[in-house]
């Protein structure tokens, strides 16, 4: 098995496995060097051809603001979808008349925690420097 990375593709490829022509520009890697560059990946770095056209270990560029928003718009939309559900739970019980399983001083706490959320945007540090909001495990154990 030998290793070869190509600057323009910024990929390795393994010829006992890669049945195409290589690209022109690839070159050997050393297998050693090919398995520090693998574990440098999972500490989060990016692999990229470096002046010389090697493969070098960088550290990820940061995420532009807006990327950070979106990710974290998505994470609070999705723990607002989690919850939704003790709300409409607790509206139906109330509806059919029978107890609820959620105090109406829990119910409030439910209502609250969401409403946080929707206001994660307008915290000073947003989108950056979040503080999530957190709810009572014990309110979980109802369900």
């Amino acid at each position: 098995m030998t290793i070869f990375f190509s600057p323009t593709t910024g990929a390795f490829y393994d010829d006992d496995i890669w049945e195409a022509t290589l690209p022109e520009d690839t070159a050997e890697v050393a297998p050693e060097r090919h398995a520090e560059l693998i574990e440098a990946t999972t500490k989060g770095q990016i692999i990229q051809a470096g002046p010389d056209g090697a493969p070098v270990a960088v550290d990820a560029p940061a995420l532009p603001a807006e990327a950070i928003a979106l990710v974290v718009r998505r994470r609070r939309d999705a723990e607002i979808a989690r919850l939704r559900w003790f709300v409409e739970r607790h509206r139906d019980e109330i509806t059919l008349g029978v107890t609820t399983t959620l105090t109406p001083e829990d119910f409030t706490l439910v209502l609250q925690h969401i409403q946080l959320l929707r206001d994660l945007p307008d915290q000073a540090g947003f989108p950056a420097d979040v503080e999530w909001p957190t709810l009572a495990p014990e309110l979980f154990a109802a369900a």
